[in-house]
């Protein structure tokens, strides 16, 4: 027992010092040190290769409480226990500031593998404490990271981080968004003010693009600690002003981008919509029910979850460095119809949107594709 705890400490000194500045053997390649998947110690004489981790451990740093990130940490335990069912998962709220981020991070570095930061919020925080860190990072249901300024290609961070991307470029949204509506003159984009990563990846290069196309764009930015900015007040404002120029607005459609306060008020968007098809961002916003949007065309956040487990699995299971992955962006887009809402404003669905279509819900409600795959309607 001595023994073995004497050549354990022994171990540990020589790793120490192989990591504190001991030279590397020079008939071995100094590349093989750099690999991810080993912990490399040894000398002039001799190097030893440990696996970095039997059972990988994975730390999910969520931004908040909410029913994207649960299906997030869902759907990448599920593909984790496929692919990968070893792993290890801990899931954490983000510290409230910078400090306290950072003693996590020091924690982190000793006892996980691999962190997955879920929402923007997580990912601009995780960016600007650790860009440059030890541990890998992969990005889950955040936006557009060019956008947001945290890498400048969608080829590769240069760093430790892996991104996915929940937006669409703009020129494709308005594409689809004028196949839906080929004479559309103007759009209604709703975001929170709160949200910054709605405003700067989703409404602003949206706006830039519609307005080349010489459509115009309102801006519905939603602040409800503001009387004169809530919901119902620049509802009401804007939808005159679209209506100004669109009496019947049979030119004219609401966009609602993927800020979480207004995702859960699409009955109270409705109330105020004269009667404007709502289309969004975010296909989880499409269901059987009275609330739901009519149309998205989009990312899912299942699809998005989905693929940032896979990035998180190649960069554990097969030794990818995370500056290697490419930023994640699905296309085609997820579309989902509501046939139910579509005949409450009586508005067409083009054949292609149809055709095209991973969810579709029929006027009663019922799910009738799920995942591209049709569905029998249950009999009576």
């Amino acid at each position: 027992m001595i023994k073995g705890n004497l050549y354990r400490l022994c171990l540990a000194l020589a790793l120490l010092a192989f990591h504190a500045g001991a030279d590397w053997p020079s008939w071995l390649s100094e590349e093989l040190s750099q690999t991810s998947a080993w912990e490399v110690s040894g000398d002039e004489h001799s190097v030893e290769f440990v696996p970095r981790a039997e059972y990988p451990k994975v730390w999910v740093l969520v931004s908040r409480k909410a029913r994207s990130y649960d299906t997030a940490v869902a759907t990448m335990l599920k593909v984790y226990k496929q692919e990968l069912s070893r792993a290890m998962f801990r899931v954490f709220l983000l510290p409230d500031n910078p400090k306290a981020l950072r003693q996590w991070l020091a924690l982190a570095e000793r006892n996980a593998s691999l962190i997955y930061a879920v929402g923007s919020k997580a990912t601009v925080a995780m960016h600007q404490a650790y860009a440059g860190g030890k541990l890998p990072v992969v990005s889950v249901n955040a936006k557009d990271p060019v956008l947001l300024g945290l890498t400048q290609s969608y080829q590769t961070s240069g760093n430790n981080f892996a991104y996915t991307s929940l937006n669409l470029p703009a020129d494709i949204t308005l594409s689809f968004l004028q196949r839906f509506n080929p004479k559309l003159r103007q759009i209604g984009i709703l975001y929170a003010k709160s949200n910054t990563s709605a405003y700067v990846t989703q409404y602003l290069p949206l706006k830039a693009q519609a307005e080349k196309s010489a459509i115009t764009v309102f801006g519905i930015e939603v602040d409800e600690s503001d009387p004169s900015a809530s919901l119902d007040a620049v509802m009401r404002k804007q939808m005159l002003a679209m209506k100004a120029e669109d009496p019947h607005l049979e030119h004219s459609l609401l966009w609602l981008t993927g800020s979480s306060s207004l995702l859960e008020r699409v009955d109270d968007i409705y109330a105020r919509s004269e009667h404007a098809p709502l289309l969004t961002v975010v296909p989880d916003a499409v269901n059987g029910g009275a609330n739901s949007a009519l149309m998205s065309v989009g990312v899912g956040f299942e699809n998005n979850a989905h693929q940032a487990a896979l990035y998180g699995i190649r960069i554990l299971r097969d030794g990818m460095e995370p500056s290697a992955l490419p930023v994640g962006v699905l296309s085609p887009p997820d579309i989902s119809i509501s046939f139910k809402q579509a005949e409450r404003l009586k508005a067409k669905v083009p054949f292609v949107f149809i055709e095209m279509a991973s969810d579709i819900y029929a006027q009663d409600g019922e799910m009738i594709r799920a995942a591209g795959i049709s569905m029998e309607k249950s009999k009576p």
